[in-house]
């Protein structure tokens, strides 16, 4: 059986949201969503945790996390940070793929990744849990908690998401990010950068960026970053996101992807409209006794 590590991303920029999402308050005792997120966690059986955040958060988020979990579980931090060749007027996180890469050498064990400001459910953590400790740390088979797509939208505006395509076995052929989601004239559509519009299938799952990976990941993700970066070093909005990682191990068959389909509440903060639908659904949760009012006691 192999331990297992939480990895959460905590250095993106909210941008739609107008703030740092990840360090603000939603519980009932100032608790961040990523709290749940290590609650989840550690009752579904992960050994430690890993946050990856930005030079500016990391006081605040060392403070807040020795607050709330002190010696409850290991939590160690790494910052995502621009190359020292990168241009300086790029601000601009440089994507989700980066922001793994800087964990390479702290994790050690076949791994969750998360983001900070999604709420993603105890079942996906149990779920993939389960599927992490029968993994060799070197085995070519990641996994992916999928959620039905249309559970995820929101009503404030459309939504991006990786939208996945399944065989029979429930094995992932393929995952597009689609970035203008939304349901239009009862259809569930992306509408696409030159003004069309794509239809998405019924009861298609959704990639929330819970994805289950061995170390096995990280020379791979090292090579395609390296390969990214010199093409894009002058790009300003140019991101080297994990999706795109994993799809181009896939279509080499370097490594399979197991869609678990254990995704059953998913809530997060992508507009600042939203925030107290958030916090009225996490004093629910409380109500009926999933979490305490106050996760540092």
């Amino acid at each position: 059986m192999s331990k297992t590590t939480l990895v959460i991303m905590a250095a993106g920029m909210g941008s739609r949201y107008g703030g740092v999402k990840q360090a603000a308050s939603f519980g009932p005792s100032g608790e961040w969503l990523m709290d749940y997120a290590i609650y989840d966690a550690q009752k579904a059986g992960f050994d430690d945790v890993v946050i990856i955040t930005r030079k500016d958060l990391l006081s605040e988020m060392e403070q807040h996390m020795n607050a709330v979990w002190s010696n409850k579980i290991p939590i160690q931090f790494v910052i995502q940070q621009a190359p020292a060749s990168a241009p300086a007027s790029r601000t601009k996180p440089w994507g989700t793929g980066q922001a793994i890469l800087a964990t390479k050498s702290v994790v050690k064990n076949p791994f969750v990744v998360i983001n900070a400001d999604d709420f993603y459910g105890r079942e996906a953590y149990v779920a993939m849990h389960q599927f992490l400790t029968n993994c060799d740390n070197n085995s070519p088979t990641f996994s992916l908690v999928g959620y039905v797509l249309e559970n995820t939208l929101s009503d404030i505006g459309s939504v991006s998401r990786g939208v996945c395509v399944l065989d029979e076995n429930q094995k992932l052929l393929s995952i597009t990010e689609m970035t203008q989601i939304d349901i239009r004239n009862e259809k569930l559509q992306n509408e696409n950068a030159d003004g069309s519009f794509t239809d998405i299938p019924e009861n298609s799952f959704a990639s929330m960026n819970f994805w289950g990976f061995t170390c096995l990941l990280f020379d791979e993700l090292e090579k395609q970053w390296q390969t990214f970066f010199d093409k894009n070093i002058n790009e300003p909005k140019a991101e080297f996101l994990i999706p795109t990682v994993v799809s181009t191990m896939m279509n080499e068959g370097k490594v399979n992807v197991q869609l678990l389909p254990n995704g059953i509440e998913w809530f997060g903060v992508t507009y600042s409209e939203e925030k107290d639908l958030v916090i009225a659904k996490l004093r629910s949760k409380i109500k009926e006794g999933i979490y305490p009012s106050d996760l540092s006691k």
